[in-house]
């Protein structure tokens, strides 16, 4: 994680110069440590393909911040007790798409280049074959596998995505604009993205069938051969889940689940990094477009029309 680290390191030290530039009072929610708590969620963004918890509860300090930050303003104008509706607005408009909108649609249009970038030949992108691979994850976890005859593995994690496609295709038909564009701030449940490219070609030849399938064998030779499982690196990891199960059977299964596991941690990894170095690309142009063209060139004069009804 040393390198998403340095990245974000970087990228608060750039923005908090750059924030207290346009602050020369002493309002302490424009200065670190608090005016780091804005960030919060970029973090959360950034690393929630690798932990989607960690990610959802980072939130909670940007948005108390940005709580603070508009309640603030509007009571004060700089220094001077002043309350100001008009005033909490303007700053609800500013924070909104100078900490929210635009940083994270930069770090989710970074992680889909990377995860695009990093795909391969079969046309299925990285987190296509992470969402396949958290399917098969779970089709394991829950099933009775492994058993005397594994055979059927491959059949029974394919026919359950097909059915789950198809009891999902309602739904998936029925996205519409407001749905697709509440997708880039909230991950989607399940492998919805790779079960619409199914339905698009239902065929055994469809690359997600076909790497559903690869999943399967690689699967199966782990829970069928003893052999395999002990020529692979998770040797040491099989012989620990022996001595825990003090059954094969659970121990080979296990193995197979911190594969799958470890497969996915490495394809997160990619967004993660890509996320992270999107933000920091277009963190200065973001500041730039909404502090002097979208603020200055288009919210402010509509709000100097308003008339202000301070209270002294």
């Amino acid at each position: 994680m040393s390198q998403e680290y340095n990245l974000y390191a970087r990228f608060i030290n750039q923005n908090i110069i750059s924030k207290n530039k346009r602050s020369q009072n002493n309002d302490p929610l424009s200065r670190f440590p608090l005016r780091a708590c804005a960030y919060s969620n970029e973090v959360g963004s950034a690393i929630s393909p690798i932990n989607k918890t960690a990610g959802t509860l980072l939130w909670a300090p940007a948005l108390l911040y940005l709580g603070a930050d508009i309640y603030d303003k509007y009571k004060n104008e700089d220094t001077t007790f002043a309350p100001s509706a008009k005033r909490s607005v303007r700053q609800a408009i500013f924070q909104g798409f100078a900490s929210v909108v635009m940083p994270t649609l930069a770090i989710k249009t970074g992680q889909k280049i990377g995860v695009k970038l990093a795909g391969s030949s079969d046309s299925l992108s990285t987190s296509d074959k992470k969402e396949l691979v958290e399917f098969t994850m779970d089709f394991l976890e829950h099933s009775d596998y492994p058993k005397e005859d594994n055979t059927d593995f491959m059949e029974g994690l394919v026919n359950s995505f097909k059915q789950k496609a198809q009891e999902n295709k309602k739904s998936i038909e029925k996205k519409n604009f407001l749905s697709k564009a509440l997708a880039v701030f909230v991950e989607p449940k399940g492998p919805e993205c790779t079960m619409e490219r199914y339905l698009k070609d239902q065929s055994d030849e469809n690359p997600v069938i076909k790497y559903l399938k690869q999943q399967a064998n690689t699967s199966i030779a782990i829970m069928t051969d003893e052999k395999a499982i002990k020529s692979n690196k998770y040797k040491q990891y099989y012989i620990k889940s022996l001595v825990k199960y003090e059954d094969a059977s659970l121990a080979r299964k296990n193995t197979v689940l911190k594969l799958l596991k470890d497969k996915n941690i490495a394809k997160s990894v990619v967004a993660t990094i890509s996320g992270f170095a999107a933000l920091f690309l277009l963190i200065k142009p973001i500041d730039f477009f909404v502090e002097n063209i979208l603020m200055e060139k288009i919210v402010n004069p509509i709000f100097d029309k308003i008339p202000s009804k301070n209270k002294h």
